[in-house]
């Protein structure tokens, strides 16, 4: 949750991770059928596929912040306007320009 700007947005984003935990709990075990004992191939397959996609998906955000980071470096307006914790609370990460994600 650090990489997330706003109250709203991030109890959505939490709420969307929650519920991604809890459909792959509910689907997970049901890739490994008694049919495909005792090598569960497809099961297998299907855990090294989601694990893959993942890693991938963690190198695309990685690429993402790092360009982020940099760009906002390069715009960085006055930080007196920004510090009140009033403002951070109500801005979300694209509108806040002294937002740096953390990676």
């Amino acid at each position: 949750m650090a990489n997330i700007g706003g109250g709203t947005k991030r109890a959505f984003a939490a709420a969307i991770i929650s519920g991604s935990f809890s459909i792959g709990n509910i689907i997970g075990p049901q890739t490994f059928q008694a049919r495909d004992a005792p090598d569960y191939r497809p099961a297998k397959l299907a855990v090294m596929g989601t694990q893959a996609g993942c890693a991938f998906t963690t190198f695309l955000l990685f690429l993402y912040y790092v360009w982020q980071n940099k760009k906002r470096t390069s715009d960085r307006e006055t930080e007196d306007a920004f510090m009140t914790p009033e403002v951070w609370a109500n801005m979300t990460d694209k509108e806040n320009k002294n937002f740096r994600y953390a990676y």
